[in-house]
């Protein structure tokens, strides 16, 4: 199966790290590390990447992506879809740096979102994001994974509605379109409703917003359903009063 690991950052038009301590740093205890092995001061690499290493070491099928960007890193992503081969070119060499090279088997972008907005608003235009894509797919080539999470907004005129996402499926190996959080107590006042529902019903805030709306859409425009992951949350949410 897959891992995705989140999140690297992305900085001054490149693909940088997110947390030194905890990739690469961090001393992981006996109690605490994958195999019951402790690290040690002088060793090359710590850190969560070790532990990935140490992970597929006992699963060799096991893969692992670097996943940039984010709800918090994305604002970097206008700025990398001006000069997208610089970017794409930064990425290949921080996810390939020969300290661990071996750990990684691709890259997902997880940009939040491509000419929309979400903590900041991109106006780069409908193209931007595939052209992104393709120069990431020069760069690591067809024997490493591209993948990317998207937006699941279904509505008209909606997030998915300002991206060729279609065009840029040939770029990636597959999608995973986020099915959750269409609402939730970020919307001050409301109303309360199921953070990722399934399907429609009567009632729905906004009507799109459901993981049925979003798929039936990406497949609309001609994207392959083997190219469409359903991203899901695994938690729920509550409230009172």
């Amino acid at each position: 199966t897959h891992i995705n690991y989140a999140f690297g950052n992305v900085q001054n038009g490149k693909c940088t790290i997110g947390d030194a301590y905890a990739d690469y740093e961090k001393a992981y205890t006996a109690e605490q590390s994958v195999d019951g092995v402790a690290d040690t001061w002088d060793q090359e690499l710590r850190g969560n990447f070790n532990q990935l290493r140490k992970l597929k070491e006992l699963h060799p099928d096991l893969k692992v992506l670097w996943s940039f960007g984010g709800w918090s890193w994305s604002g970097g992503f206008g700025e990398a879809a001006q000069n997208p081969a610089a970017f794409a070119q930064s990425c290949y060499d921080l996810v390939e740096d020969p300290r661990w090279a071996d750990v990684f088997d691709g890259i997902d972008i997880d940009w939040e979102y491509p000419n929309a907005c979400g903590l900041t608003c991109d106006t780069s235009g409908r193209d931007a994001y595939g052209e992104l894509l393709g120069e990431l797919r020069k760069s690591f080539g067809n024997d490493n994974l591209i993948t990317s999470a998207i937006t699941a907004d279904g509505s008209d005129g909606g997030k998915i509605d300002a991206v060729d996402y279609a065009g840029a499926a040939e770029h990636l190996d597959w999608y995973l379109p986020m099915t959750y959080d269409f609402f939730g107590a970020f919307a001050a006042q409301g109303p309360t409703a199921p953070h990722s529902p399934l399907t429609s019903y009567p009632g729905i805030p906004t009507e799109g917003f459901n993981s049925d709306a979003a798929i039936s859409k990406l497949k609309s425009l001609g994207i392959p359903s083997e190219k469409l992951l359903l991203g899901i949350g695994f938690y729920g949410r509550g409230w009172t009063g």
